[in-house]
């Protein structure tokens, strides 16, 4: 039996915190369900130390979002901010990895500004890679996610790959916008970087950018080693499959 037909999730997005791949790839998420693929969305923490909203507000937003975009959600619970990349966060993390047994993985930006986002990065890229270890001390079945990607953050360079997600925008960013504690502007509230008007527009400009280079409305970002896996190329040929 092949790894591809032994997989549990066909795509599985890990984020810090609950919101940070609605930022990115909410559209593909969509898409992947659109098109009969299991999506899902790793959350590491709950967000606690957030200016605004409290962890128990962000999780119910990301429930809400999750429902919007039809994928599954969890979440570890790691501390917000001070998770590390010792041994028994890593081994958390390919516990998870072995239950839900991704084919491909969409980690964060490795070079993001905020530190929690590069650490994930690292984190779940030897996470991924040890999961495969049959020897290595962790609970699960050793599994091996077929291909990794990630997300580029808000100033990114040129991308490896582009996917159309005009056909589920509406929806996308209807899941970006149910985390109102983080982005909706309230005076009430304090003043954030992601809460300011122009951090939407970032998202919108970077999705119409992209659209722009593959002659569609919107468009999503990925990045990834290469040769590009298979695994990605045939994930992406399933997303952009005519319906």
């Amino acid at each position: 039996m092949s790894p591809d037909s032994e997989c549990g999730f066909d795509i599985l997005a890990l984020g810090a915190h609950p919101d940070d791949v609605e930022v990115h790839v909410g559209g593909i998420l969509a898409l992947a369900s659109d098109r009969g693929l299991k999506a899902g969305i790793l959350d590491l923490t709950s967000g606690d130390l957030g200016t605004r909203g409290t962890s128990e507000t962000r999780r119910t937003e990301a429930q809400v979002a999750a429902r919007i975009l039809g994928v599954s959600r969890f979440v570890l619970d790691f501390p917000d901010g001070r998770f590390t990349e010792e041994e028994a966060y890593r081994t958390r993390l390919m516990a998870e990895i072995r239950l839900l047994r991704p084919r491909v993985m969409i980690l964060p930006d490795p070079g993001d500004r905020h530190p929690d986002h590069r650490r994930a990065h690292r984190l779940a890229q030897e996470a991924a890679y040890y999961s495969g270890l049959k020897n290595y001390p962790c609970p699960g079945a050793p599994w091996r996610p077929a291909a990794l990607a990630w997300v580029g953050g808000e100033n990114p360079g040129q991308p490896d790959l582009l996917v159309d997600v005009s056909s589920v925008w509406e929806r996308r960013m209807a899941a970006f916008d149910a985390f109102g504690s983080q982005f909706a502007q309230d005076p009430a509230q304090p003043p954030t970087r992601i809460a300011h008007p122009a951090f939407r527009r970032g998202v919108l400009g970077r999705a119409m950018h992209w659209g722009s280079l593959r002659m569609c409305d919107f468009a999503e970002a990925l990045w990834c080693e290469k040769p590009v896996p298979a695994a990605l190329i045939r994930l992406l040929a399933q997303l952009e499959a005519p319906v």
